[in-house]
């Protein structure tokens, strides 16, 4: 088993303040990208609203998030081990594979597991985005984020 990625949030405030670190980074990363396309100050006012400055947030965040990568035993062991239940554990994709990524989320008691072949690092940005959206937008918009 391997672990990518960086944030592991225990808490729901570790996991929002993470959240707000990572605003000024997306907004950086916006005035950049548009730098590179060489949009002009009026462009920039008209196309890069809130909502693309918080889409970019969310994505940021989104594929910071620390996975563990290995094949279905490992998967299985770890869960052995852990302090979830198979009740928390929300699966996406093909029973079918032997391999799968997942990362968890104690306070939402929720652990989100990605199947895959052959494709690791696309299984974590899936698996990323899909925890993103199933938990962690509901607990930062709840918030008034």
């Amino acid at each position: 088993m391997e672990t990518r990625g960086t944030f592991a949030p225990e808490t729901r405030a570790e996991a929002l303040e993470r959240y707000e670190e990572v605003g000024p980074v997306a907004q950086v990363v916006v005035r950049e990208a548009t730098k590179a396309m060489s949009f002009d100050a009026d462009e920039y006012d008209e196309r890069v609203t809130p909502e693309v400055i918080r889409t970019a947030r969310d994505a940021t965040f989104a594929e910071l998030l620390a996975v563990h990568v290995g094949d279905d035993d490992e998967f299985d062991a770890w869960l052995a081990d852990s302090d979830f239940d198979e009740e928390a554990v929300v699966r996406i994709g093909s029973e079918n594979v032997d391999n799968a990524v997942w990362h968890s989320i104690p306070f939402a008691d929720t652990v989100i597991a990605a199947t895959y072949q052959d494709e690791p690092d696309a299984a974590a940005s899936t698996l990323r985005r899909n925890a993103f959206g199933r938990v962690y937008r509901e607990e930062f918009y709840e918030s008034g984020r």
